[in-house]
C-alpha cells in the first residue's frame, strides 16, 4: 500500500511540474510578445503623428492625437459605467426574487404551522429544501 501511495504521489508530482515549466515558459513568451507589441504599438502612434504632423503641422497633429485618446478614454468609461449599472439591476432583481421566494415560503410555513402543527415540521423541511435548491449562486 505504501510503494503505490509513493508511485500515485511521483506521479502527480511530476504532472505538477511540467505543468508548472509550462506555464511559465509561457508567461516568459507572452511577457516578450507584449513588450514587442507595445513597441509596435508606440511607432505606429508616432508614424501616424508624423503624418498628421505634415498635413496639419505638429502642434495640430499632437493635439489631435491626444483629442483621439481622450474621446476613447471616454467612450470606455461611459461603456464601463453602463456595464456596472446593469450588473447592479440585475443583482438587485437577483435579491428581490430571493426575498419574494423566502416571504411565500414562510407564509406558507406559517399558515401551515397555524392549522396543522403536525405536518408544520414536513413543510418546514420541504420549504428549507426548496430554499437550499434555489438559492445558487447565478453569475450573469
Amino acid at each position: 500500500m505504501g510503494s503505490l501511495a509513493a508511485l500515485l504521489s511521483g506521479v502527480v508530482l511530476t504532472d505538477i511540474s511540467t505543468v508548472v515549466a509550462r506555464t511559465k515558459r509561457n508567461a516568459i513568451f507572452m511577457a516578450i510578445a507584449g513588450v514587442f507589441f507595445l513597441t509596435a504599438y508606440v511607432f505606429l502612434l508616432v508614424a501616424g503623428t508624423i503624418a498628421l504632423s505634415d498635413a496639419y503641422g505638429m502642434i495640430p497633429a499632437t493635439l489631435i492625437m491626444g483629442g483621439v485618446f481622450i474621446a476613447i478614454a471616454v467612450v470606455l468609461f461611459i461603456i464601463m459605467s453602463a456595464m456596472a449599472s446593469a450588473e447592479k439591476r440585475r443583482a438587485a432583481e437577483r435579491r428581490r426574487q430571493s426575498q419574494l421566494k423566502t416571504n411565500v415560503a414562510m407564509t406558507t410555513a406559517l399558515t401551515v404551522f397555524r392549522r396543522k402543527p403536525l405536518v408544520a415540521a414536513g413543510v418546514a423541511m420541504a420549504v428549507g429544501a426548496l430554499l437550499g435548491v434555489t438559492r445558487g449562486r447565478h453569475d450573469d
